[in-house]
């Protein structure tokens, strides 16, 4: 078993050294160290685990500024913006019920019904392709659906009912 090395510098950020804010544009901005990035971008190092934690802050560029070890140790106003932008990045409407599945030339096209955030449910059709890459299972609990355009999808296996099941049952490694 290895150990890590505490003199390692992993480029952990100081919460005391950051200031987030909403800039121009609606971009997410950070005054860090006494410089001001008017536009960065925040990336969940460990998304599924640790959601809140290990959060990647880079410049438009992506260039690493440095990572936020946890997002809980902000201020309220702080963590709030950072938990929106995470939100925003991340969106993720849950999967209530798997409609229809085809699989039509090379792509697997589905149909959905959704819940979103706010608790509104609706219907949604989309195309995936390369099913064993953008269908993923995490352990037996959670089912991670990525389409073409971009967008992800959540669905709790245990929510889900069997007609569901059976009808993502070949697409499930």
């Amino acid at each position: 078993m290895s150990t890590v090395d505490t003199n390692l510098d992993l480029g952990i950020l100081d919460i005391k050294d950051v200031d987030f804010y909403t800039a121009e544009g609606g971009f997410m901005g950070v005054k860090c160290k006494g410089e001001d990035y008017k536009h960065v971008i925040l990336r969940r190092i460990m998304p599924i685990e640790h959601p809140l934690a290990y959060i990647s802050v880079a410049d438009h560029e992506n260039k690493e500024i440095g990572i936020l070890r946890d997002v809980t140790a902000l201020s309220e106003a702080q963590r709030a913006l950072v938990e929106g932008e995470l939100n925003n990045r991340y969106y993720s409407p849950t999967v209530m019920d798997v409609i229809s599945v085809q699989d039509k030339l090379g792509y697997v096209y589905m149909e959905m019904k959704l819940q979103n955030k706010q608790g509104r449910i609706y219907d949604k059709s989309c195309a995936i392709k390369d099913v064993s890459r953008n269908i993923r299972t995490l352990g037996d609990k959670t089912v991670l659906i990525f389409d073409v355009d971009g967008n992800r999808y959540t669905a709790q296996i245990a929510n889900l009912s069997k007609q569901s099941l059976k009808k993502l049952d070949a697409y499930l490694f």
